[in-house]
């Protein structure tokens, strides 16, 4: 089973430099992703079709599109809501965004990031942004995920189009129905999708339940569609996700209800000035309620029970567009929101009186940010882009009560002003239309969020402590560079990456003596703080080989490694990872067989970031897809089995180390009209 990963591991050292796609396309670090007929631009040109695999029954689940991309690596907490990373980096690191809206998750344990609040049904392309981009959407230091919301068409006769669809997974008991539903006429379209899952405790190998796993969902969208003119054009949109009982296996409590409520109107103008791209403007609104809860859990494992609700709310707007001048293409995007967040705790002892605290005591920041983005075409070889973006954030406490209970720790000002400044120069070389050979070199920073000013007693289970924020904290500060080459033919095709981050003023939680934990049989208090420095560096490789004419074998691998100023090395960074594709297409049959290979991380510091090891594991899938078509209609079946050797294990960046499922059959079924 290691053969191929460690042949490919072998080239993957050898070649050791960054990923470009399609000729003169000069961004090499987005990867746009279609989600009815998969169209993958730029640096994962390469991996398209097993993007295209994984999605063909329209069923497929966020997380698990999320974790096939090179680069992206999804923490773990149970079967619901993995959080994203890009390359290894986290939180705020990194931009979450639905249709270029800011969204904050409400959960002070990041068990609700943006992306659990989005299904494939009501999305059109997921842009994935693997470092400063003028993709990323309201900041980002190391990069992004933008989910685009799928828009109804238009059409010059009136047209009605839908799908249905339904899925078993045997593992878990889950089922999924879903429906989207698109109508159009010349002026006006409307697009309809909603989606149903639920999915009882899973079971790992030999058939061993992981209690607490089970989750329910529904989610739905509307977006309406007007066309005023030739020149205007606007869009109505408004999505609803709600999901209930929500099991946390890796954590001390689950969710009552994660329930997500996001609105936006978007005018869209279009010039007739020569050079001058379309006009976006959106505003938007979006209410994020959250509840953590602890009723379904055995009484024995729960020392108090506890309420820990959380509300999110962002009101926001941006406004974008280009001109081509010449040799130059120019982007502007003007860019602003408010957020405000609070969460807090009731805690019932068995005796005595309930007593209240915030966890997050009525926090909240606005923002407003320019971004320009100059991509200037030298000759025919050469071309050069430059990103800026400025922005000023002010964060403060909107409440008096949130300022009292924080003046226990805090005498001083609660509020802070930031003021942001992001540069980035990429060159691009192409050598002819075959090779390609990228260099990039920037400075980025962040501001610290809010859970990072004003968290109080935020209870970390990867290390067991309780955190505190740390008004007083600097920005956190990165150099970034990177390298790249792409090359094909019509039989092969390679893409790699190497790349660095340098971290100056790095945020992470250090040990504070001077405070007693608040969480019962937590190991002590970690309070915000700057570290003088910090280095990630890694590199990503895909490969696509034609072997014969129906026949291909794709291959991605990824490698991080990240370590702090004392030679600690810092917590949640992926392994070594191999995953391996083979694709027959036979007669209108798709047949596909995996083989993924997860290294072993020893590289882990317990004593500071709680850390242990976690051992290698090489896994087998496969799945078979068929497409019948009935008069106009089309019946799309896929079947698929996960784990065939019903493997015991877990990743790295699964928190507690939580077994994930053994063996597991899915069956799919889809109308399309």
């Amino acid at each position: 089973m290691k053969a191929i990963p460690l042949l490919c591991s072998l080239g993957f050292l050898m070649i050791n430099l960054n990923a470009f796609a399609q000729h003169h396309v000069h961004q090499d670090t987005l990867k746009n992703q279609e989600i009815e007929e998969v169209v993958v631009t730029s640096q994962v040109g390469i991996t398209k079709q097993l993007e295209k695999e994984q999605r063909a029954s329209k069923q497929a689940n966020i997380d698990q599109i999320l974790d096939r991309i090179a680069g992206v690596q999804m923490i773990r907490r149970g079967s619901y809501a993995w959080e994203p990373t890009i390359r290894s980096l986290n939180a705020a690191q990194i931009s979450l965004s639905i249709d270029g809206m800011a969204v904050f998750g409400a959960c002070t344990d990041r068990m609700d990031p943006v992306s659990s609040y989005v299904e494939p049904s009501n999305l059109q392309q997921i842009n994935v942004n693997l470092g400063p981009s003028f993709n990323n959407y309201a900041g980002g230091l190391a990069g992004g995920v933008d989910f685009k919301l799928a828009t109804p068409e238009l059409s010059e006769m009136p047209k009605l189009k839908g799908m249905v669809g339904t899925g078993f997974e045997t593992n878990s008991q889950a089922v999924q129905t879903f429906a989207t539903m698109n109508y159009s006429s010349g002026k006006f379209g409307i697009l309809l999708n909603g989606i149903f899952r639920k999915a009882q405790n899973y079971r790992s190998a030999n058939e061993q339940i992981v209690p607490n796993s089970q989750f329910q969902k529904w989610n739905g969208s509307i977006a309406v569609k007007y066309k005023l003119n030739e020149k205007n054009q606007i869009i109505a949109q408004y999505l609803a996700d709600y999901g209930q009982n929500i099991g946390y296996p890796a954590l001390t409590m689950d969710v009552a209800f994660a329930n997500a409520n996001i609105g936006s109107i978007t005018h869209t103008y279009t010039s007739n000035i020569s050079g001058l791209s379309d006009i976006k403007s959106k505003i938007y609104f979006n209410h994020i309620d959250h509840a953590m809860d602890d009723t379904k859990r055995p009484i024995e494992t729960v020392p108090m029970h506890m309420d820990m609700p959380g509300l999110s709310w962002t009101a926001g707007f941006y406004s974008e567009t280009g001109y081509s001048l010449k040799n130059h293409f120019i982007q502007a995007r003007i860019n602003g929101y408010l957020n405000r967040l609070t969460a807090n705790m009731t805690m019932y002892p068995s005796q005595g009186n309930s007593m209240f605290m915030f966890t997050l005591p009525d926090a909240q920041r606005n923002m407003i940010s320019l971004d320009v983005s100059d991509r200037i075409y030298l000759t025919q070889q050469w071309a050069l882009e430059f990103l800026g973006t400025y922005s000023n954030i002010n964060s403060s406490i909107f409440s008096q009560e949130g300022k009292d209970q924080l003046s226990s720790m805090n005498t001083e000002d609660l509020s802070r002003s930031n003021h942001i400044a992001n540069v980035n120069l990429t060159g691009h070389y192409h050598y002819d239309a075959n090779l390609h050979f990228m260099a990039k070199i920037g400075y980025a920073n962040r501001a610290a969020s809010l859970q990072e000013y004003y968290g109080f007693y935020l209870f970390n289970r990867l290390d067991n402590y309780d955190y505190l924020g740390n008004i007083n904290l600097k920005t956190e500060k990165s150099i970034q560079a990177s390298l790249g080459v792409s090359y094909q033919l019509p039989w092969l095709r390679l893409e790699a990456t190497a790349y660095n981050y340098y971290f100056n003023d790095y945020i992470a939680g250090v040990i504070n003596k001077d405070f007693q934990v608040m969480t019962i049989g937590a190991t002590g208090v970690k309070q915000s703080n700057n570290l003088p420095n910090a280095n990630v560096l890694g590199a990503e490789l895909a490969l696509r080989l034609k072997i014969l004419k129906n026949l291909d074998w794709y291959s991605t691998m990824t490698y991080s490694e990240g370590k702090d100023y004392q030679g600690n090395y810092l917590p949640l960074i992926s392994p070594f990872t191999n995953t391996n594709s083979i694709i027959l297409n036979v007669k209108g049959w798709t047949g596909q067989f995996d083989i993924a290979y997860y290294g072993k991380q020893n590289k882990v510091s317990p004593e500071f970031y709680g850390e242990t090891s976690t051992p290698e594991v090489t896994l087998l899938h496969a799945g078979l897809r068929k497409t019948f078509s009935l008069k106009q209609n089309k019946i799309t079946a896929n079947l698929r089995v996960e784990n065939i050797l019903d493997k015991y294990y877990y990743r790295h960046q699964d928190i507690m180390k939580i077994a994930r499922p053994g063996r597991n059959f899915i069956a799919q079924v889809n109308l399309s009209f």
